[in-house]
Formats: structure tokens, sequence, C-alpha cells
């Protein structure tokens, strides 16, 4: 299965709590980053461990698309989210038509297949 992002996210059976967002987890000082990163921007410390985050979020600011771009048909949405571990990014939405989104709404981590085969992710609203 070909990643959209291969250094951005897990597919299942990548890593344990798989699907989800690649992050790094410092031992030392317990800082939480997005992606794989040599050194925590905390402490310093250089031994930190891959884990998987972000399966579960909540919603920031967010916003309609009205231009279309690879993997996604205009309209669709991107929004702010924060991992219930703490970092933030950006991502594209799950959103089903009419739902009226607002910050602090929970939101599900999810494999996002695309018409060219590849698989990205997206961030459902409300699911558990």
């Amino acid at each position: 299965m070909e990643k959209t992002n291969p250094s951005l996210f897990f597919v299942e059976g990548e890593a344990p709590g798989a699907p989800g967002l690649k992050g790094s987890h410092c031992p030392e000082c317990q800082q939480i980053v997005l992606l794989e990163v040599a050194a925590c921007p905390k402490c310093g410390y250089r031994e930190l461990e891959t884990v998987c985050i972000g399966q579960k979020a909540t919603l920031g600011q967010s916003s309609e698309v009205l231009h279309s771009t690879e993997g996604f048909e205009a309209p669709y949405f991107i929004g702010q989210i924060e991992t219930a571990e703490g970092p933030h990014t950006f991502a594209p939405l799950d959103v089903k038509p009419g739902t009226q989104l607002r910050v602090g709404m929970p939101l599900t981590f999810k494999l996002h297949h695309r018409a060219d085969g590849r698989v990205g992710f997206i961030y459902a609203v409300g699911l558990e």
C-alpha cells in the first residue's frame, strides 16, 4: 500500500496503536511531538521513542476549501487538529454535507483511500 506521505502517518500493522500520526516521545521529560525527530525540542534528549498518536483529536479552526486538489474534490473541509497527546497539525476533514463545524468537536483519525490507489488520512467528525 503506497502512502501519500510516509513520514507523517502509520497504517495498520506499522506501529502499536496504528493507524495514526507518527510522533516522538521523550522518555526523559515526557514531551510528545509530531513526526520523528532527532532530539526533544523541550529538553534536548536524543533517544526518543517513535509512537503512534492522534487517533483521537479535537477540532480547532476549520475552513471550507473551494478549489480541488490532488485527492480531494471541492468543496471539502480542512481543520486545525489538536491530538489527544497535545501536538497540533492541519488535516482534511471527513464531513457530511450540512454538518455545522465548531471548535472542540471530537475527531477520529481514519485512513483515506484515494482513487489513484494511494492511501492518505483524514479526520472524521464525531466518531468514537
